[in-house]
């Protein structure tokens, strides 16, 4: 059947996949398109901010601080919760897993990215994957409850190490935290605590391999420092129910086991067009699949000036969203359209309190407590929500004074 929203009006009809920066950013700038009327589709009724994902995951937040609804963020937007399975661009209407189709003008498609096991055995069966609440509130379960299993005498004291895989981003901030979490909960289990590790692997031959070599040395000698075991040239073959296991023969125990080592874009929609290693959809330079389809953020294959893809990061998406809405309203005021053009404005890594790495320019780089900061402020700034950031920003101010785990019932 064929699924109309609100009155019947002359407006043209924007639909727009996925509540994630990219999708958001879209919906935001054209809401108010006098000639537009917009729908933002996602399966869950919040934007999740990833960025912080591994803070939930290491019982630093809670989760509802990093989730903001977007039912009512924008009363512009009318909001679908439910899942796009089906595309029909010669039609242009699409359809929901519960059968409802729903009719497009232009189709925005913002359905971001998901992890790769890159066909590594036993990696999807016995390691966590860090995309989604669940998948964080997974790892601080495990990461919790071992403490308990062992101190009680149900798991050997190994099963207290913890080994990360994929030294980018996401793997230092994760390493940096689950080595902050084991040290202050060393005071719950002071027999036990000291003896848990915390293992980074990366199969490459320096952390953060976008960076500039000095970050990247900074980041080993400080996670090194913390008490963060890491390994480079390190590449994993095979994950078992207790272990990882090297290239080089050799097997690393741990209770949990974490996958942070790469994403991809949904397999789902290769049909729409050409897409590239990851399965990103190849667009042309105003950010278009055709004349009616638009795809932004990690689903969108998009040549930087050496022509290699734009990173699968947020400063990307927001850009590529705000950038299609302002084609669609030159567009309707016919006015030609613009390139795509993304402004680098650097990239950051926190490492732990007090501790990162922040790259503006070539020859703007800095480290330490002022690198810190700066990632603090910019992660409050991309907060949607005014009740977030100050959520956030209490707990921050609060872990940096007193620090303790934050438990649930559940953990």
């Amino acid at each position: 059947m064929l699924i109309e929203f609100g009155e019947r009006t002359t407006k043209k009809h924007a639909v727009v996949i996925g509540a994630g920066f990219g999708g958001l950013a879209c919906a935001k700038k054209l809401r108010r398109s006098d000639a537009y009327s917009v729908t933002l589709i996602d399966r869950n009724p919040y934007q999740l901010f990833s960025p912080l994902l591994y803070q939930v995951a290491t019982a630093s937040l809670p989760e509802d601080d990093i989730a903001f609804p977007v039912r009512t963020a924008y009363r512009e937007v009318q909001f679908v919760r439910g899942e796009v399975t089906n595309v029909d661009a010669t039609a242009k209407k699409l359809t929901l897993a519960n059968g409802k189709i729903i009719s497009y003008d232009d189709l925005i498609f913002a359905v971001g990215s998901e992890g790769t096991t890159f066909g590594i055995p036993g990696v999807a069966e016995h390691a966590f994957q860090m995309k989604s609440v669940s998948d964080a509130r997974e790892i601080r379960r495990s990461l919790l409850r071992t403490y308990e299993s062992v101190e009680d005498g149900l798991l050997p004291l190994e099963n207290l190490n913890v080994v990360i895989v994929g030294g980018g981003p996401t793997g230092v901030e994760l390493a940096g935290a689950v080595r902050e979490l084991q040290q202050e909960i060393q005071r719950e289990f002071e027999h036990i605590a000291p003896k848990a590790s915390v293992t980074l692997l990366e199969a490459g031959p320096r952390l953060l391999p976008s960076f500039h070599p000095r970050s990247s040395k900074y980041t080993l000698k400080t996670l090194t420092k913390m008490g963060v075991q890491v390994e480079v040239d390190a590449a994993v073959v095979e994950a078992t129910s207790r272990s990882l296991r090297l290239k080089d023969g050799r097997e690393i125990i741990a209770g949990t086991r974490i996958w942070a080592a790469g994403v991809v874009a949904p397999p789902h929609w290769k049909f729409l067009g050409e897409t590239d290693r990851g399965n990103r959809i190849k667009v042309n330079s105003n950010l278009q699949l055709n004349d009616a389809i638009w795809v932004v953020g990690d689903a969108a294959s998009y040549p930087d000036k050496n022509g290699c893809p734009l990173p699968m990061i947020a400063p990307v998406a927001i850009q590529q969203g705000k950038h299609v809405a302002r084609q669609i309203r030159r567009r309707e005021s016919s006015k030609p359209l613009e390139v795509f053009k993304y402004r680098d404005k650097g990239q950051m890594a926190t490492i732990g309190r007090r501790k990162a790495v922040v790259e503006m320019r070539s020859w703007l780089r800095f480290q330490g407590s002022l690198a810190w900061l700066t990632w603090l402020a910019l992660h409050l700034a991309y907060l949607s929500g005014g009740r977030n950031r100050t959520s956030i920003f209490a707990d921050w101010v609060w872990n940096y004074i007193v620090w303790t785990p934050r438990r649930t019932i559940t953990d």
